[in-house]
């Protein structure tokens, strides 16, 4: 198995991402297989997004933390042009069920916007609601103006640096911010508590113990890292660009260091 990814398009035209489901426990949500392993997995193969989730898959997605991802995969049309030919989203919990799978195949004839959180894809938080809309108005910008490449990159970075929670109180107040997520596409870098056992000293109530458990992890800080744009022009042109905000080894990023661009053809 190659290494493990969040988010992946490769020359062959196979696109994936994924998101984590809120579990209710940090417990819960830690699985004995990584969730990047399960899109270098459908990245690597040759199935399609409804044959890969119902058994061509070569990992046990039920020995994974809770996800959602959408896969897909590009092919040319009888005119050359390259469109999304399989289009899916794949989740190990369906409605927040524990091993209950959820496969939504998409028409990718049908005009659409599709947002993932961390919530059930067919729940979304107002967070992807508010992404959803921004992007469609992104799209229709690009079909009346002549946008480049690199001006759409710059206009869907800002769509996902939209912030909703700088400037709301609430925000300040650590016992608001796990509903409060839900809210925001961008989310502040904040720093979380670490966990501590009944008999400790200053121990949190169980509400609040709660909270932390579900927005604790390997590292004391959450919040956005990293914004991505992948932008596929139908002659096969790929242009994938990647803002760091921060680095969990090195700490906050400069913009102009902090951005990549690496642009190529899709081989089909």
């Amino acid at each position: 198995m190659s290494p493990g990814t969040w988010l992946g398009i490769t020359r062959r035209g196979r696109f994936a991402g994924l998101t984590n489901i809120r579990e209710a426990t940090s417990i819960a949500a830690v699985g004995t297989a990584s969730r990047g392993a399960v899109v270098s997995s459908f990245l690597t193969s040759d199935s399609t997004c409804q044959s890969w989730a119902g058994s061509e898959a070569d990992l046990d997605i039920d020995q994974v933390g809770g996800f959602s991802m959408l896969c897909g995969q590009f092919s040319r049309d009888h005119q050359n042009r390259v469109r999304i030919d399989s289009f899916g989203v794949i989740s190990n919990r369906a409605e927040g069920q524990i091993h209950e799978k959820r496969h939504d195949i998409i028409d990718p004839m049908e005009p659409g916007t599709y947002g993932l959180s961390n919530s059930a894809f067919t729940s979304p938080w107002p967070k992807v609601l508010n992404g959803e809309q921004l992007l469609n108005e992104l799209v229709e910008e690009i079909q009346h103006d002549k946008l480049t490449n690199r001006e759409i990159s710059q206009k869907g970075i800002e769509i996902l640096g939209s912030d909703s929670l700088s400037g709301d109180e609430a925000w300040k107040e650590s016992n608001n911010r796990l509903e409060l997520l839900k809210q925001s596409v961008f989310i502040p870098m904040f720093e979380t508590r670490n966990l501590a056992g009944p008999n400790s000293v200053g121990a949190t109530t169980g509400q609040d113990q709660g909270q932390d458990q579900a927005l604790s992890g390997l590292y004391n800080l959450y919040g956005t890292q990293k914004q991505t744009v992948i932008i596929v022009h139908e002659s096969g042109a790929v242009r994938y660009t990647e803002k760091t905000l921060y680095d969990w080894l090195q700490g906050a990023t400069s913009v102009a260091n902090g951005t990549v661009d690496i642009i190529f053809d899709l081989d089909l």
